[in-house]
C-alpha cells in the first residue's frame, strides 16, 4: 500500500475538504480505488491524481458535478470541446 494515500493525505494533497472527498465517493463521483475491509478507510492511488485535479478543474470552471461526472464517464476530446464551449458561453452572458 505504498503508493496509497487516505482521505487525509488525499485531502491536503489537493486542498479538498474531507466531507468533499466523501461526498463524491458518495454520488460515485470520485470512489476510492481501495476501502479497508477492517477500519472502513478509503485509499486512493497516484493514478487516480489525474481524475481529481480535473474534478477540480471543471469545478472551478463553475461546472455542475452533474456535468463533471458526464464528462469523466463519457471521455473524448470532442466532449471536453463542447463543455468548454459551453461554459464560455454562459460566462459571456453574465
Amino acid at each position: 500500500m505504498k503508493d496509497l494515500f487516505t482521505v487525509g493525505e488525499m485531502s491536503k494533497l489537493f486542498n479538498i475538504n474531507i466531507k468533499t472527498l466523501r461526498y463524491y465517493d458518495e454520488i460515485n463521483l470520485f470512489k476510492p480505488i481501495f476501502i479497508d475491509k477492517t477500519n472502513s478507510y478509503r485509499y486512493y492511488s497516484t493514478e487516480q491524481f489525474e481524475q481529481l485535479n480535473t474534478i477540480k478543474y471543471l469545478k472551478a470552471l463553475g461546472m455542475s458535478l452533474k456535468s463533471i461526472d458526464y464528462h469523466l464517464k463519457e471521455r473524448s476530446i470532442d466532449n471536453i470541446m463542447d463543455l468548454l464551449k459551453n461554459r464560455k458561453k454562459l460566462r459571456k452572458k453574465k
